[in-house]
C-alpha cells in the first residue's frame, strides 16, 4: 500500500518543489493534475524525472478538460460536464487521447477521467454517447498497454460497472472518490466498494455531506467530518484485498488543506493497521 495525494503543478518546473514536499510529508506516491493546452513529452520527461529524484511514484494522471464549461452540479452538468455532453463532448475527447502519449512518457499506465453523468437507462442517448466516446478513449489506451480509470461520483454504482462491462476492452477500472459518492447524492462508498469489487483500482479518500438541494452537490469536508464510514471503507477494501494506493483528496487550498491531509493520512493508517 502507498500514501499519497494529489498534485497540480502550474509547470514542469513547479513539480520539483511539489515532489520534494511529498517527500517532507512522508508520502510515497501522487495522482498528477496537469492539463496544459498542449501536452509536451519534454514536460512528462521533466516530471517524471523529478519524481524519481524524490521516489515518488506518480500512480495515475488525472486529465480534465481545457474549456472549463463543467459546472459541477445536479443539474447543468448533465449537458455540460464529461465526455457525453452534446455540447463538448467530441473536443474533450480529442484532448483526452492527446494526453495519452504525455501519460506513456511519465512512465504511468493508468489514466483518470471524470467521463461525466451516467444515466440508469442503458437505452437512453447520453448513455449512448458515453458509451461511445469511452470506448473510443479506452481502445486508444489499450493499444498503449494503459488503463482508463473513471472516476465515480454523478452516477450509481451500478449503471458505472454496467459502462465498463458494456465497453468490453478489459482495461477499464475504478478510482474510488468516497466523498463524490456521498456529494451527488446517487451512493455511498461503503455499498460501492461491494459493487466495483475487483475494479477498485485507485482511490480518492475524501469526506462530504448529502445534497440538500437537487440542482447541486453536497459540501466537502475534512476527513472525519463528513458522512463517510472509513471504518466500514477501510475493513471492506481490506476484506477485496485491495493494496494499491490510498490518495488523499482536500478541495481547499494553503495551510489548512496540508494541515488536513496530513492528519487525514495517520488516522487512515491506523484504521489499515487495525
Amino acid at each position: 500500500m502507498k500514501y499519497g495525494t494529489i498534485i497540480r503543478p502550474a509547470t514542469a518546473d513547479d513539480a520539483k518543489a511539489k515532489f520534494a514536499s511529498l517527500k517532507e510529508f512522508g508520502f510515497e506516491s501522487c495522482q498528477l493534475i496537469f492539463n496544459q493546452p498542449e501536452f509536451k513529452l519534454e514536460d512528462a520527461a521533466a516530471i517524471r524525472g523529478a519524481a524519481e529524484a524524490e521516489g515518488i511514484e506518480i500512480s495515475a494522471q488525472f486529465v480534465g478538460y481545457r474549456d472549463n464549461y463543467c459546472v459541477w452540479d445536479n443539474k447543468y452538468d448533465y449537458v455540460n460536464s464529461g465526455i457525453n455532453s452534446p455540447i463538448f463532448g467530441a473536443s474533450r475527447v480529442d484532448y483526452v487521447i492527446s494526453a495519452i502519449p504525455f501519460v506513456r512518457e511519465l512512465g504511468v499506465t493508468d489514466l483518470i477521467l471524470h467521463a461525466g453523468h451516467v444515466p440508469n437507462d442503458p437505452f437512453c442517448d447520453s448513455y449512448a454517447r458515453i458509451l461511445g466516446a469511452a470506448y473510443i478513449i479506452a481502445s486508444r489506451l489499450k493499444a498503449q498497454g494503459m488503463n482508463l480509470l473513471f472516476e465515480t461520483g454523478p452516477e450509481s454504482p451500478i449503471s458505472l460497472l454496467r459502462l465498463i462491462r458494456d465497453i468490453g476492452t478489459g482495461n477499464c477500472y475504478i478510482n474510488l472518490d468516497t466523498g463524490n459518492l456521498i456529494m451527488y447524492g446517487f451512493g455511498n462508498p461503503v455499498d460501492a466498494i461491494t459493487t466495483f469489487g475487483a475494479y477498485i483500482r485507485n482511490t480518492h479518500f475524501k469526506d462530504g455531506l448529502p445534497p440538500t438541494d437537487p440542482d447541486h452537490i453536497g459540501r466537502e469536508v475534512a476527513i472525519g467530518q463528513g458522512n463517510v464510514d472509513f471504518v466500514k471503507v477501510v475493513a471492506l477494501l481490506k476484506q477485496i484485498g485491495y493494496d494499491r494506493f490510498i490518495t488523499i483528496e482536500r478541495e481547499i487550498s494553503g495551510e489548512q488543506q496540508r494541515i488536513d491531509i496530513i492528519k487525514s493520512v495517520e488516522y487512515i493508517k491506523r484504521l489499515w493497521n487495525e
